[in-house]
């Protein structure tokens, strides 16, 4: 019965690190090949700015490394997940003349959130700041964090151009986030008008 139970446990240690694996080749080929593909792409053409091609290729070293953050010990904490990407993302905000705001509250361990789990989650916040870097023309952006019955809840705001939610929703963009918030057990809310800025929140479960 014990060479039984230990055979199994090292099956199903075996098994957890193939997962693991495969998750981190798919995550990896899916966003740093395509960027690195794109940009090969753009030099073998002639194409495309040296100013241009140094973002691109910044933007993958700040996406391996918050993979690599993924995969860190943080005992199921959002708010360390958090400021691990504030660490990675907060140099491009300031590239793009955005101050960020850090409004952080104490929150209860997410039990459920693995290293998949919480990949996912640095996704959905990376995107939304990736995209306020981009395209907000903002001055100012703010995160907060904090409890709310039964949820934890991710906001962030800017004070940018804002844009039409009726015309943004068949975009890809917001499915995805949508979709991301979806596999997390999650939503998102977003709220936007033109010249006002915009609202995304994030809500996750405490238990699943």
């Amino acid at each position: 019965l014990r060479a039984n139970q230990r055979q199994l446990i090292e099956m199903e240690r075996d098994r957890t690190l193939l997962l693991e694996r495969q998750r981190l080749i798919r995550d990896m080929h899916d966003g740093l090949g395509s960027a690195f593909t794109a940009s090969l792409a753009l030099v073998e053409r002639g194409e495309g700015q040296p100013e241009e091609l140094a973002a691109t290729l910044r933007e993958c070293v700040d996406d391996l490394r918050i993979v690599i953050d993924s995969l860190e010990p943080m005992d199921k904490d959002l708010i360390a997940l958090l400021a691990m990407l504030r660490f990675r993302l907060e140099r491009q905000l300031n590239v793009a003349g955005v101050q960020l705001d850090w409004d952080m509250q104490d929150l209860p361990p997410l039990e459920w959130m693995g290293p998949p789990e919480a990949l996912q989650v640095m996704r959905t916040v990376q995107e939304v700041l990736t995209n306020i870097a981009k395209h907000a023309k903002a001055h100012r952006v703010q995160i907060a964090a904090r409890q709310v019955n039964d949820n934890v809840e991710v906001h962030v705001v800017d004070d940018g151009i804002g844009f039409n939610i009726s015309s943004a929703c068949a975009g890809r963009g917001l499915n995805f986030l949508k979709q991301r918030a979806a596999t997390l057990g999650g939503i998102i809310d977003i709220e936007s008008q033109p010249g006002v800025g915009t609202s995304i929140r994030l809500k996750l479960p405490i238990h699943k």
